[in-house]
């Protein structure tokens, strides 16, 4: 009789040779577990950490996702420190699915890790199976980590989060905390939001607080983000001009091209 670890291995041969669907493999993967739930969880594990030949790790990751069991919780849990980013990735999204507090937790203790990828795949997670209280997580995490990497990558979330993510982000730039406006400013360099007419002046209110603190690159680039609005700018053409008279000539360069813009689009 073959064991569980040979069940496993054919199992996952089946799925890469797409003899067998994905969700096939779940099937056998819950049979398994409710057989053999130690044994199958250990092989698992092992399977992961050295698969056999022709067999990929997320492979067997994706699998085990897509089974959405809360018994492969540890399992999920253990690969999201994974040195593949696409491992990392698909355990976090299946920590998300199951939206369990246990699972909120890990991920939040995640947007911490020294390795960027795992940050990166545990915010977008939080905001994927939490929603809402995902993105509050991560808005504390900005306004209170003192390292810039770590806040940016719970930026740049945040920003991919739609409509809730950009109230957070105005909520961060209206406390005037100047570091966690540093890292609003370069997250929106790289991923533009088209703020409304009426967010404007939280915008120039944050660039003010930045300027103040001689933050001249933080500056820099939220006048471009207000250059980028164009004509919904308009009415506060007279803030960005006081900019023009920077003592820095990159903030001076970047006024200037926010006021053309605004005035010409």
């Amino acid at each position: 009789m073959a064991t569980i670890r040979e069940y496993l291995v054919e199992m996952f041969n089946k799925v890469l040779a797409k003899t067998i669907t994905r969700e096939e493999g779940t099937m056998l993967l819950n049979d398994l577990v409710k057989r053999d739930k130690v044994t199958t969880l250990k092989e698992i594990a092992s399977l992961i950490r050295t698969p056999p030949p022709g067999v990929f790790p997320k492979t067997i990751l994706h699998t085990v996702v897509l089974a959405n069991n809360k018994v492969f919780n540890d399992l999920l849990i253990a690969s999201l420190d994974h040195r593949d980013e696409s491992v990392t990735i698909l355990a976090a999204e299946g920590l998300a699915k199951l939206r369990t507090d246990d699972a909120k937790e890990v991920l939040k203790g995640h947007i911490d890790s020294d390795i960027y990828h795992v940050r990166k795949a545990s915010a977008a997670a939080l905001v994927m199976g939490f929603g809402k209280e995902g993105v509050e997580i991560l808005k504390k995490h900005v306004l209170t980590h003192p390292e810039p990497f770590y806040r940016l990558t719970s930026v740049m979330a945040i920003i991919g989060a739609g409509a809730m993510g950009k109230q957070a982000l105005l909520e961060i730039l209206a406390t005037g905390d100047v570091p966690a406006i540093e890292s609003v400013a370069e997250g929106l360099a790289d991923a533009p939001v088209d703020f409304d007419e009426e967010e404007i002046p939280t915008l120039i209110e944050a660039m003010v607080a930045a300027a103040d603190n001689e933050k001249f690159e933080a500056v820099e680039r939220l006048l471009g983000v207000l250059g980028s609005l164009g004509s919904k700018a308009a009415r506060y053409e007279q803030y960005l001009s006081v900019f023009l008279e920077s003592p820095s000539p990159a903030v001076r360069e970047a006024a200037t091209t926010a006021v053309r813009r605004i005035r010409y689009s």
